[in-house]
């Protein structure tokens, strides 16, 4: 555990926060890119087998079978799309559809998100980390029987420290914050900042 919290600490000092003030505009991607690379981090993880995408690496607490840490290292949203779109190839059928959904039951979501967003290589590199907290007691077969059984999916708090760079922004943004991942009480997939800082100053949510 103890390396992870010198990883974690390396990449906060290293951050470079530019001079310039964030515009509304640079706050509104910042928080997008973060939203948008954890869900593709969680749905990668989900999908069997797991995906590797770029810039992005998973920590395990001993005998755990879900991660504790996620770490980016010029993740780039750009490159995402590719991967989660190859895990539908080939899919001709009702009952293919199902299989896939089964093995990767965020693909779909992922996709969304980064296809409303148009995210392209360059526009938002991120840098920094995040720790989940799954729940008490949950592991890896019991979130995925729930998510299979009752297509929701059960509460994922995720607190970052994060920056983000990139063509959409134009400087620099850290985003300190806690987001609750979750299905609402219609069944679909959302994300809700609880907490949020942006470059080191408290933003009301």
């Amino acid at each position: 555990m103890k390396y992870l919290i010198s990883i974690l600490l390396m990449l906060c000092l290293l951050f470079p926060l530019g001079a310039k003030e964030p515009t509304p505009n640079d706050v509104t991607v910042a928080i997008a890119a973060i939203t948008d690379t954890t869900i593709c981090a969680v749905a990668a993880f989900l999908n069997t087998p797991m995906l590797d995408l770029p810039g992005s690496n998973l920590y395990f607490r001993d005998g755990e079978t879900l991660p504790h840490i996620l770490t980016f290292q010029e993740a780039d949203l750009g490159k995402y799309l590719p991967v989660f779109l190859a895990t539908k190839e080939g899919e001709t059928s009702f009952f293919a559809s199902l299989m896939q959904a089964a093995r990767g039951p965020l693909n779909d979501v992922a996709i969304q998100y980064l296809t409303v967003h148009a995210w392209e290589e360059g526009h938002a590199v991120l840098k920094g980390a995040a720790v989940t907290d799954w729940g008490e007691g949950v592991t890896l077969p019991l979130l995925m029987g729930t998510v299979i059984q009752s297509g929701r999916i059960p509460d994922i708090i995720v607190t970052t420290d994060v920056v983000v760079d990139g063509r959409r922004v134009s400087t620099s943004v850290r985003v300190e914050g806690k987001f609750l991942l979750h299905s609402d009480y219609e069944g679909f997939f959302a994300v809700r900042p609880l907490t949020l800082k942006i470059n080191g100053k408290e933003v009301e949510v």
